[in-house]
C-alpha cells in the first residue's frame, strides 16, 4: 500500500502543471500571448520573489511615484 505522508500530499497539490499555462490579454488592436511556467529546481517562493524585486528597486531608486 503507497501511503503519502501530509508533507508528500502538500508538495503534490502544489507541484507546477506539466504544460505553461497560457494567457492571453488584449490591449487596443494588439493581443498578448503569454506562457508560464515553473522551474521544477527552484527554492524561491514567489512571495520571496516578490519581496526581493521590490527590495532591488528601493534600492537602486527606479522605484515608481
Amino acid at each position: 500500500m503507497n501511503k503519502k505522508t501530509t508533507a508528500q500530499k502538500t508538495l503534490t497539490a502544489l507541484s507546477p502543471p506539466e504544460k505553461p499555462t497560457v494567457m492571453l490579454k488584449r490591449i487596443g488592436s494588439t493581443t498578448y500571448h503569454v506562457s508560464v511556467h515553473f522551474s521544477k529546481t527552484s527554492t524561491e517562493t514567489i512571495g520571496d520573489k516578490i519581496e526581493r524585486l521590490i527590495q532591488n528597486e528601493a534600492e537602486s531608486g527606479k522605484a515608481a511615484g
